[in-house]
């Protein structure tokens, strides 16, 4: 029986309190389930490298790795936003993580991501038993 391929939207405020540590644990354990996770706010690039390197060391023949793209957060450059991010936060954004063995192709421009997703074809579930 076909599953599909699964996409998980996560709230910003979901991960909001967490540590770094806490937040890629938390993202990883969903993705790691073949899940596609979409985060209602962009990553910063300290939280997308910490996350790689979380990756990194879960890497293994069931678990090849992620794949992720933010847009970044809103190009609005009003007093509200600016002493937002003066003060570590965020105005906006989105982060896609998702499965290397089911993401095919990531296309993003400054205000798209564009991501193909593919099922694992069974000789490749096979392969990595």
């Amino acid at each position: 029986m076909k599953m599909g391929i699964q996409i998980e939207f996560v709230r910003a405020d979901v991960l909001d309190g967490m540590s770094v540590e806490e937040k890629m644990s938390y993202i990883l354990e969903h993705v790691k389930e073949d899940k596609i996770v979409v985060i209602e706010e962009g990553m910063s690039p300290l939280e997308e490298s910490a996350l790689i390197e979380a990756t990194m060391k879960q890497v293994n023949k069931k678990f090849p790795g992620i794949e992720v793209s933010t847009l970044g957060e809103k190009s609005e450059d009003g007093i509200r936003q600016r002493l937002i991010r003066m003060l570590g936060g965020r105005t906006g954004g989105l982060t896609v993580i998702g499965p290397s063995k089911l993401v095919k192709e990531i296309r993003k421009d400054p205000k798209h991501i564009t991501m193909l997703a593919a099922e694992e074809a069974e000789e490749d579930k096979r392969k990595r038993k």
